[in-house]
């Protein structure tokens, strides 16, 4: 990495960083639950295989998950080193639209954060981009739902309340196929953990109606964050290639002039995405819907404490 860029990543991060700590640990509380999950997270996060990358899936509660969340699940040593920092994925509408000043996308690039594109499916070359990064080895952090949800449970259906009109018709299939193709794909089988949060609906919550955010500092900000085991997928691939060969895999420097000849996935790999988003569904909703339900007993019976300082 340039030695310009690598300094530019290390102020964005530093800066972001220790604002977001201080805000959320002044105006209310911020607790990780350090139990053997997130032990296990610290370590993947530290000591995983050369070129192998992390890929962590959560729960979407706001628009400021991220960073107001993910700036605060290492600890500061760590967090502060932007080689063990997660890189993350940001619609254009929102932050890399052509209203914002050149120096605002600067520093959200240079906090490691690259575009997608809402609604132009998983064979975009901005998610091979993304996908890039698993190669190399680095962390890459994504909300499947796609979208803000403040139901108890994962995404929702479009005749719930709050959804406005979003989600599924019926049935299963909550998440949404891209992660399934950054995993499937992957030169080395990339590292997944679920975590799950709740407590970022009261910093900006969504109409009850329609679903729209807005900001609105209502109910005292209390975040918790609650980390699950790490999920595998060898069983689902060696099915897929045992019926329909090798899957061919990315690499850290994608050929972006026919990055379209492989990267346009078949109807095969379709369906093996959705049994792997399907899987990650099936552990993330429990992880989801228990931390929802721990968020507002611990509020309930007044349980909130300061277990760390902003400092820690």
């Amino acid at each position: 990495v340039p030695l310009l860029l690598s300094a530019a990543r290390a102020v964005s991060i530093g800066i972001t960083t220790v604002a977001i700590r201080v805000f959320m640990n002044t105006y209310g509380t911020f607790q990780v639950v350090d139990d053997t999950h997130y032990q296990n997270f610290l370590q993947i996060v530290l000591g995983r295989e050369r070129d192998q990358g992390l890929i962590t899936v959560s729960n979407h509660r706001s628009l400021f998950d991220d960073p107001g969340v993910v700036s605060g699940i290492l600890p500061w040593w760590i967090t502060l080193q932007p080689k063990y920092n997660r890189w993350g994925i940001c619609s254009q509408e929102y932050c890399f639209n052509d209203v914002l000043p050149g120096i605002i996308k600067g520093y959200i690039g240079a906090g490691q954060v690259l575009p997608i594109c809402r609604g132009a499916g998983i064979n975009q070359k901005l998610l091979l981009d993304f996908a890039a990064l698993v190669a190399q080895g680095d962390w890459c952090h994504v909300f499947p739902e796609g979208g803000v949800w403040q139901l108890p449970g994962l995404g929702g259906l479009k005749s719930q309340p709050g959804s406005g009109g979003r989600g599924r018709s019926s049935g299963p299939g909550k998440l949404r196929w891209g992660v399934g193709k950054l995993i499937a794909h992957s030169p080395m089988r990339p590292r997944v953990v679920p975590f799950a949060h709740a407590g970022m609906e009261s910093l900006i919550p969504q109409d009850p109606i329609s679903g729209k955010s807005r900001f609105g500092h209502e109910d005292p900000l209390r975040v918790l964050v609650r980390f699950g085991q790490e999920l595998h997928f060898d069983d689902l691939i060696e099915e897929h290639e045992a019926k329909h060969g090798k899957l061919w895999t990315y690499n850290a420097l994608p050929n972006n002039s026919n990055f379209h000849r492989k990267w346009n996935s078949s109807a095969a790999e379709y369906q093996l995405y959705s049994k792997i988003a399907d899987r990650i569904e099936q552990h993330l909703e429990v992880l989801s819907t228990n931390v929802v339900e721990e968020h507002s007993q611990k509020t309930m019976d007044n349980g909130w404490q300061h277990p760390i300082k902003w400092w820690a």
